[in-house]
């Protein structure tokens, strides 16, 4: 070993460097170099630059959508999400493959990675025209039926926030698929089961899940109340325009030209028949889920089969099992509630909508038949009507209060007026020309008595949906017929009071287009005769004097003025003398107002000019030359001012 002194001989020995400071600035040392970009030709054609960073191209992207990495997926739908937002890739020719790969995630097993798919499919479907979307639906819909029967309860659970994105942009598209889609809301709630020939329906039980069986069977009918509703928008249009293009046609007449005018009527050809009933045809039993055997009314009758219970156990599970004279109902409840009788309300619509192009009676008659004992014994029980617990926890805080106050309003408020008057609605429905009316009677008293207390008190119930009650008044008092009015007359005679005195009182809000529904409603009772003798000629005398004034407003509906015209023509002296004695100030009005829903201006104040022809009274000369002078003074418009002339000189 060496020693310690001779370590230190050799140290001393070492060449020693003479200790210098550098001047102050170069003791630093300097990082910056310039390098030349190397970049291949085939990257300058695909790769795009934002912000002096490369982006990755559509190939690129699509392909790493099916990665193994869910980090790589995920990234692969943020870069896509913000360069569809920026607007900086061109979809057309990549239509296939994105939505094919956007669509495919939706059945991932990470949780974010689906629900970013989602966000993607969001702004795809913003961008993108309906048709683009067309050709390449059936994509979308295929991974959207898988995840709803998917055997993993959250991919299940995901797939009702992709059907809400679907609903939100493409609901026509939703509904022109609905024959494929909505038969899966039976199987996320319930499963099949075999008794001998019969196959039935029982709900399932979602053990170990964070979120009830409850809420989870909400959420499912929630979805399906909407896609029946967007059914009905859907088929109330096409009725609607077929019947306007059948009968309405505008023609200019020129003696020099052939005229071919429509005959047969299109709408009831075979070969445009709506098949309205084909999409409630279910996956159920033993049938094939595409099966075409049996027609319409047998697929519907076998998909409410299996429906109506099921909407019936779901109700029955949740509501207050001590009756009592207010059933008390909680959040849940409330829900299920709402639900289920907006999805029967809809059925019914829908029942409707296909016996006007049928013109036959044979479905709501089954359904009456088979369902009216069953939902009057399972939905309107002792105690109606039906309110909302909607007590304040005291050791809440303030956001878990206003989370109450949100879900309190969404299932209905705290009176649950949506869910008693739908109630209402659907006693109606059920028990119209039934046989066994007689046997409701106690029922159909507490219901009328409601809705009477309802339209009395208007503004102090504060009603989100006034086309609801709106609708129920109308098959309360006009739809209905004979015999069941004469039945209840002590308590729809009341009821009728109170809606004309709601409308006198402008308790109706015009903004919603609810006080136009309420004058066409009691229009048409004092047009048919029937219903005018049967309730009294005297309790219109209000109304009637009232109608001439709805002319000196700044606007009036086209239905209005044809309702007040037919009573023109039945020769009604009660509305006839009110016209007579507005005839000045009608005349003054008369520029200025706009008639609603009239083909155009000039047509529309014929209709109301023409009024003026079926009035009785007896102009003298000197009158006439009056009411000629104030229409040369209030009206500029010289075929008004000739035509109103030519009017009055009838």
């Amino acid at each position: 070993m060496v020693s310690h002194k001779k370590k230190l001989r050799s140290e001393k020995a070492k060449v020693k460097l003479k200790a210098t400071k550098l001047p102050k600035g170069l003791n630093v040392t300097k990082t910056e170099f310039k390098v030349r970009k190397i970049t291949i030709r085939e990257q300058l054609t695909e790769s795009q630059y934002a912000d002096g960073e490369r982006q990755l191209n559509l190939k690129e992207t699509i392909s790493r959508l099916k990665h193994h990495s869910s980090n790589m997926r995920a990234d692969a739908l943020r870069n896509l999400r913000e360069a569809i937002v920026a607007g900086r890739i061109n979809l057309t020719g990549y239509m296939n493959s994105l939505l094919q790969g956007v669509s495919a995630i939706s059945l991932d097993i990470d949780r974010d990675t689906r629900r970013d798919s989602f966000k993607v499919l969001k702004c795809l479907l913003s961008a993108l025209k309906t048709d683009e979307v067309v050709p390449f639906f059936h994509i979308i819909s295929s991974y959207l039926r898988c995840a709803m029967t998917h055997i993993q309860p959250a991919i299940q659970e995901d797939s009702l926030l992709m059907l809400d994105v679907l609903m939100e942009h493409v609901p026509q598209l939703v509904v022109t698929h609905s024959v494929k889609i909505i038969r899966n809301f039976l199987e996320m709630i319930s499963r099949a089961r075999k008794e001998g020939d019969h196959t039935s329906r029982t709900l399932t039980v979602r053990l170990g899940e964070k979120q009830t069986t409850i809420k989870w069977r909400t959420k499912v009918l929630e979805r399906l109340r909407q896609m029946l509703a967007t059914l009905v928008e859907y088929k109330r249009a096409n009725n609607s325009g077929k019947i306007v293009n059948s009968f309405t046609k505008n023609v200019t007449f020129n003696p020099t030209a052939p005229q071919h005018y429509n005959i047969k009527r299109q709408f009831l050809s075979s070969a445009n028949k709506v098949d309205l009933l084909a999409v409630l045809r279910p996956s159920l039993g033993h049938k094939s889920a595409d099966a075409i055997e049996g027609n319409e009314e047998e697929r519907l009758r076998e998909y409410v089969d299996h429906l109506l219970p099921l909407l019936v156990e779901s109700w029955i599970e949740v509501r207050p099992q001590e009756q009592q004279m207010s059933a008390t109902l909680t959040s849940e409840a409330a829900q299920t509630l709402k639900v289920a009788l907006e999805i029967l309300q809809n059925i019914w619509i829908l029942i409707e909508l296909h016996e006007e192009t049928e013109s036959n009676k044979q479905l709501s008659a089954w359904f009456q038949q088979q369902y009216a004992e069953v939902f009057a014994d399972s939905f309107l029980s002792e105690g109606f009507p039906y309110q909302q617990n909607c007590e304040k926890d005291p050791d809440a805080s303030k956001k878990s209060y206003k989370k109450h106050l949100k879900l309190l309003s969404l299932s209905g408020g705290e009176l649950c007026l949506e869910q008693n008057i739908c109630m209402a609605y659907l006693m109606c429905q059920f028990y119209k020309s039934h046989s066994a009316i007689h046997t409701q009677t106690e029922r159909f008293t507490a219901l009328f008595k409601y809705l009477e207390e309802v339209v009395s008190n208007l503004s102090a119930h504060p009603l989100q949906n006034h086309h609801a009650l709106i609708r129920a008044l109308r098959i309360s008092l006009f739809e209905n017929d004979i015999k069941f009015l004469q039945l209840h007359k002590d308590l729809t005679l009341p009821l009728l009071n109170s809606t004309m005195e709601a409308f006198l009182q402008n308790n109706f809000p015009a903004k919603t287009n609810s006080e136009t529904e309420v004058l066409t409603l009691i229009c048409d009772i004092v047009q048919t005769t029937q219903l005018r003798q049967h309730y009294g000629e005297h309790i219109f005398e209000r109304f009637l004097e009232y109608l001439p004034q709805l002319l000196l407003k700044p606007y009036v509906q086209v239905s209005t003025v044809i309702a007040m015209s037919t009573l023109a023509k039945q020769k009604n002296s009660t509305f006839l003398r009110a016209l007579e004695s507005k005839i000045s100030a009608v005349i003054e009005n008369l520029q200025k107002i706009q008639v609603a829903g009239a083909p155009n201006a000039f047509e529309g104040k014929k209709h109301i000019i023409n009024l003026f022809y079926w009035t009785e009274r007896n102009f003298s000369p000197e009158q006439k030359e009056l009411l000629h002078q104030n229409i040369d003074k209030h009206i500029t418009d010289k075929r008004i001012v000739n035509y109103f002339k030519y009017i009055l000189s009838g």
